[in-house]
């Protein structure tokens, strides 16, 4: 048997990583990678973080990995080929030399498609302006750097607020640039709780940024050199120098979709265990494949603006090693980003998503603080909620917020849930104690023993947008038990008083008929008086979520 050829189809990072692993897994492999542009596509982490610096040389990184593929591997990387068809049954794709205008075809042992995710370009005026970007090219990333480094670029906006639209607002800000985000959804961060979405827009409103919600781009004004000038939305008319897209982000599965591949339910591409299309010897990597979720066992499809490392290692073994190797079953849809001196991440199906699947939600919320791991200007506090299924006590999700400390609980759990773990395999967690956190317990222990307590029907809690929405209740009494010096700094509208080490004392003030809603920093002496009430014999008793320190409004 001859040479064996691997040919890459599509410039995604994960793409030319998978023909790395391969490369080295059988040096024999005759490897070609054929990219639609002069050279591979960043994914949106790296976008990001080669606007947030302009002294690191993005020519030479393409360059660097170019010539290492060449140099150690022999891996042949070909410009400018937009392929055009898969002949499955012929093994051969077709392909058109954009540099030199001609029609050709390379013939193929193993086919790997990384074509990835594209824009879904709107119908909205004004779109093709030199000056709207979608990061989705080289020449978007150069052309933004090369603005700023020039003065060109002092006020952007910026749309869409998912991860990838705040850690592009977050390179573009890092470099001074004034910031609008314009969401066309009541809240940003779809896929996150809306008061730990809350959380993060007061923190980036603090950082400068102005966020608009409910608003959709109805037109992009240009001026006489065709560059926008003006974004119309049915409220605002925001003046800018530039303008970068992020919403409608898709899979690119048109090639493979005409090659006969399958395309699952979620609209990418399907795959097995060995990341295998229907079609033998054709795999798929990145963006343009769904996965199977973790928590749902149904098909899943997000935009990752980072490498599947693990999906690189399996598939790059696969093509070398004939399917020697299986990808676990499942995806959390972990993701994280460091944002406006801000972690935010999470993993699983948020509360509102969960209900949305079915599943009867529970949840909890800790704030810890963490004096030595903050970021950037001193950000200490962490918050942590937990999602699980009230049934079976499954953990379905966690969103955190904070420092460094929330990515390390991030990972604790999401782990937990990716082997289908419950609240009583995070609870059995030996996990090591860290003397800066500002509580005695565990941040992983301390939100799991109260979603425990809730479950048991210890105690109840409510939501900060919860809270926010019944504030003027005149049945809704909202008692705060912080000491006298803590309320001086202020309180929330209409709330009360009393020290916790007063309340017994001072319990005729309180009314039994009315709902009590009790807050304290971060909920701990809120609960302690939530016993002492219950004890005395009120039964309509709530504590806010996370205390007044996860509150964002």
């Amino acid at each position: 048997m001859g040479t064996r050829r691997l040919v890459v189809v599509g410039g995604e990072i994960d793409g030319v990583m998978a023909a790395e692993k391969a490369a080295r897994e059988n040096p024999e492999l005759d490897i070609k990678i054929l990219l639609p542009g002069k050279f591979f596509s960043l994914k949106g982490y790296l976008s990001s973080y080669f606007i947030q610096n302009p002294d690191k040389d993005i020519y030479s990184f393409m360059s660097r990995i170019r010539d290492r593929l060449k140099e150690q591997y022999n891996v042949e990387i070909l410009p400018c080929r937009k392929v055009t068809d898969i002949v499955s049954l012929e093994k051969k794709v077709v392909f058109e030399n954009l540099l030199e205008g001609y029609q050709s075809s390379l013939e193929f042992d193993k086919l790997i498609i990384a074509t990835g995710a594209k824009t879904v370009i709107p119908p909205v005026e004004g779109i093709e302006a030199g000056n709207v970007f979608f990061l989705d090219t080289l020449d978007d990333i150069c052309s933004i750097r090369e603005g700023i480094d020039a003065g060109l670029f002092k006020k952007a906006v910026v749309i869409g607020t998912t991860l990838a639209g705040i850690n592009a607002a977050n390179s573009l800000w890092s470099r001074g640039i004034e910031i609008t985000m314009v969401e066309r959804e009541e809240q940003i961060l779809d896929g996150f709780d809306v008061e730990i979405a809350d959380l993060v827009r007061k923190q980036m409103e603090q950082k400068g940024v102005e966020i608009l919600v409910n608003e959709k781009v109805l037109s992009l004004i240009c001026n006489a050199r065709e560059q926008v000038v003006e974004v119309h939305t049915p409220n605002y008319i925001l003046t800018t120098d530039m303008v970068i897209w992020m919403e409608d982000v898709k899979p690119d599965i048109d090639v493979a979709k005409k090659a006969g591949v399958v395309i699952g339910k979620a609209g990418a591409i399907e795959v097995d265990q060995y990341m295998e299309t229907n079609i033998p010897d054709i795999y798929a990597i990145g963006n343009c494949v769904e996965r199977i979720s973790k928590i749902t066992g149904n098909p899943s499809w997000e935009y990752n603006m980072f490498v599947d490392k693990r999906a690189v290692q399996v598939l790059g073994y696969n093509v070398a090693h004939d399917n020697g190797l299986a990808l676990s079953k499942g995806i959390t849809g972990a993701a994280s980003i460091q944002a406006f001196d801000l972690n935010i991440s999470k993993a699983g199906l948020s509360s509102v998503q969960a209900e949305q699947q079915g599943y009867g939600a529970e949840t909890a919320v800790a704030c810890v603080s963490d004096s030595k791991h903050g970021y950037g200007d001193g950000f200490q506090e962490n918050v942590i909620k937990l999602v699980v299924n009230k049934t079976d006590q499954k953990i379905l999700g966690v969103q955190c917020l904070g420092g460094i400390l929330s990515e390390k609980v991030l990972d604790v759990i999401a782990t937990v849930i990716s082997m289908g773990g419950t609240v009583n395999d995070l609870s059995r967690l030996d996990l090591v104690d860290h003397l800066p956190y500002i509580t005695d317990m565990h941040p992983v222990c301390l939100v799991t023993d109260m979603i425990t307590e809730k479950l048991a029907g210890k105690f109840q809690g409510i939501s900060a947008y919860e809270l926010c929405e019944i504030l003027d209740d005149p049945q809704v009494v909202v008692l705060d038990v912080r000491t006298r010096s803590e309320t001086a700094m202020g309180m929330l509208p209409g709330a009360i008083n009393i020290p916790l080490n007063e309340l017994e004392e001072r319990i005729d003030q309180l009314d039994k008929r009315k709902r009590i809603v009790l807050v304290s920093k971060r909920g701990r002496r809120a609960y302690i008086g939530y016993m002492k009430l219950k004890q005395l014999g009120f039964e309509d008793l709530k504590v806010l979520d996370g205390g007044l320190s996860a509150y964002p409004y």
